[in-house]
């Protein structure tokens, strides 16, 4: 009974239309108040929610990625990557892809790296020949790229509702996002073939690589400084993200970008963005604190186990559900409502915790890119202009690819889980 009152209860408002984070609540008050149980309990609990040290780097994260839109690093970097890939075939396709992977490295927000790299790249594309869908559709799946190439809001926020190692998420996401970089280059490589563009003439002299990458250095070593110092256990991810938003300020100050009227909208965005995400988790833990007096994850995971005969099933239901939640909900409630449920389950099937963590995060990052509420494919209509069929046509074949990578992925567990053991050990 507890079970349908609070999913059902959550659906039907979700149905109406309700915002997510308003159902969750509506939903646990609905079963609290017949209950007996004091509303108070609510209250407190939405303060527990927030009262995370682990869920600053988000805020602060975020706020890094609004302030670099406003500065030359990511021309800077368009520049740099563009004299490495500037002889292959297709190689405006090539150098939107890596761009979007290293500045996914910057910010991990999926939005963020579509609207920097989407406003330098689109009309580059253009010149080289690209269908305006295909430009669209690529500039979308590449900054899906944003949450799965650490650092990732997503992978901090499941780190911290799951209470596992956030810099253990951060490098098990590293082999992944290359892995889905790499595959998206060769789906570009196929297009580019597919449409026979020619090979560009633009020749670039050593000087001029040189004198590239010695612009593009403040940009290449931010990310030395997020994530070299969580993988050498010098800062803890929020104390990364705290040095990204400096070194970006410092920046944007020192070359004169980043006027007083530039750093107020950021952190307004920031503001608007972070009281959305943080109201979100913080219902969720009133959710949370439901479920867990109600040992209702058990209940459910032990009917699911007297089903499922074996791991690998699981897995493959696992990834059906999140395609199907990615498509239709927005990540970070998604890891609030789902993985208190369904990961316990694989756990007890003898599934490695972070390989389902990193899994969990990613699989749902697809949905970024999937019709028909992914965000990014809304971003890539307001930056590029195109209509929304247009950019849904051209994504289709990155699409496919990424999920298939996710598959790879799901079931080789090492391409997640060897990198942190690695680095980090068991």
């Amino acid at each position: 009974m507890t079970g349908v009152i609070l999913f059902g209860t959550l659906l039907v408002f979700m149905l109406l239309g309700v915002p997510v984070c308003f159902a969750i609540l509506i939903a646990c008050v609905a079963y609290l108040a017949p209950n007996g149980v004091a509303l108070t309990i609510v209250s407190q609990q939405l303060v527990t929610g927030m009262n995370s040290f682990v869920l600053l780097a988000v805020p602060l994260f975020t706020l890094t990625g609004y302030l670099m839109e406003q500065t030359s690093l990511s021309n800077r970097l368009v520049e740099f990557v563009e004299c490495l890939c500037g002889g292959v075939r297709g190689s405006m396709g090539a150098v939107t892809i890596v761009t979007c992977a290293i500045f996914a490295a910057l910010t991990g927000s999926g939005p963020a790296t579509v609207a920097a790299i989407g406003a330098i790249m689109m009309p580059a594309l253009d010149r080289a020949g690209y269908p305006r869908s295909t430009s669209a559709g690529m500039v979308a799946a590449g900054g899906a790229l944003g949450p799965i190439i650490p650092p990732s809001a997503n992978m901090v926020v499941y780190g911290a509702t799951m209470g596992l190692s956030v810099s253990k998420m951060f490098i098990g996401g590293v082999i992944p996002g290359l892995l889905i970089a790499v595959c998206l280059c060769l789906v570009n490589a196929v297009i580019a073939r597919k449409h026979h563009f020619s090979k560009s003439d633009v020749r670039y002299s050593g000087r001029e690589i040189l004198r590239r990458t010695l612009r593009a250095i403040p940009t290449l070593v931010l990310p030395v400084i997020i994530l070299g110092g969580i993988y050498g256990g010098i800062v803890t991810p929020t104390e990364a993200a705290v040095l990204s938003v400096v070194y970006a300020t410092i920046y944007g100050l020192a070359t004169r970008e980043l006027k007083l009227k530039v750093i107020w909208t950021a952190l307004n965005k920031t503001v608007l963005t972070s009281a959305t995400v943080a109201f979100i988790i913080a219902v969720a833990t009133v959710f949370g604190w439901i479920l867990q007096k109600t040992r209702l994850p058990a209940i459910i995971g032990a009917a699911i186990m007297s089903v499922i005969p074996n791991k690998w099933i699981y897995l493959a239901i696992l990834m059906l559900t999140l395609f199907i939640v990615g498509c239709l909900m927005d990540t970070i409630p998604s890891i609030l409502i789902l993985a208190p449920i369904l990961v316990p389950v694989g756990i007890q099937f003898g599934l490695n915790e972070l390989h389902l963590g990193v899994l969990f995060c990613i699989t749902l990052t697809v949905g970024f890119v999937t019709p028909p509420f992914g965000i990014n494919l809304f971003t890539a209509v307001s930056t590029t202009g195109e209509s929304y069929s247009s950019v849904v046509k051209g994504v289709i074949p990155f699409m496919v690819v990424m999920c298939l990578c996710v598959l790879v992925c799901a079931f080789a567990s090492p391409l997640i889980t060897f990198l942190p053991n690695f680095m980090l050990g068991t």
